[in-house]
């Protein structure tokens, strides 16, 4: 499996980028709903180039990692009103889609929006779900892992390869055979850490 890391960087342009295209579509919304986990700082982010007040957020449990679950669930509501205001939905990828559509259902299940509109920093083409605003396409399936998630990504790449009995240069040349990435001794030592700390004792 490819593995891609985006750098801290890289996630700037692809920010930036993204809130130009929804500038430059005209629309102006009211309120910013993230997708937690991960559309949470892509959200804060763009309510910055965007100049926008209000923001929540939906938590929507579909993956741990790379671990996916049977299907997107709303796990904790979304506790704003959205009657009147033009939405905008944030995730950081959009995979599968599913996580875009039990949101906008729940958010209309809520309220009635003047508008919802939805974007990520990617899409991948294999979505049955294609955000309004993205930044960049992905057409050769791939993990992406996100710099908020570098931790638990690494963890469950070291575990899901049994690498966890391994000294770290060791880990680094395997993820880098297995998967085409080459974190740092940093990453791979918090990576390990956070695994220890996971182990019940």
């Amino acid at each position: 499996m490819n593995v891609e890391m985006v750098s801290w960087d890289a996630f700037h342009h692809l920010a930036r980028d993204l809130a130009l295209r929804i500038r430059e579509s005209g629309y102006r919304p009211d309120m910013v709903i993230a997708i937690a986990r991960g559309g949470v700082v892509p959200a804060r982010v763009l309510c910055d180039y965007l100049d926008i007040m209000e923001m929540t957020c939906i938590r929507i449990e579909h993956y741990r990692a790379r671990k996916k679950a049977p299907e997107a669930r709303v796990k904790y509501p979304l506790n704003a009103s959205v009657d009147g205001l033009r939405i905008l939905v944030v995730d950081d990828v959009s995979d599968t889609g599913d996580s875009f559509i039990a949101a906008i259902a729940h958010i209309k299940e809520k309220g009635t929006p003047l508008e919802v509109r939805t974007c990520a920093l990617q899409h991948k083409t294999v979505s049955k779900f294609v955000p309004d605003h993205y930044a960049h396409e992905i057409s050769q399936w791939r993990w992406v892992t996100y710099p908020w998630a570098v931790i638990e990504d690494l963890g469950e790449l070291i575990e899901s390869a049994g690498l966890l009995d391994q000294e770290a240069d060791a880990i680094i040349r395997e993820l880098k055979r297995r998967h085409g990435v080459e974190p740092s001794l940093e990453q791979v030592h918090d990576a390990m850490q956070a695994l220890r700390d996971r182990q019940p004792e």
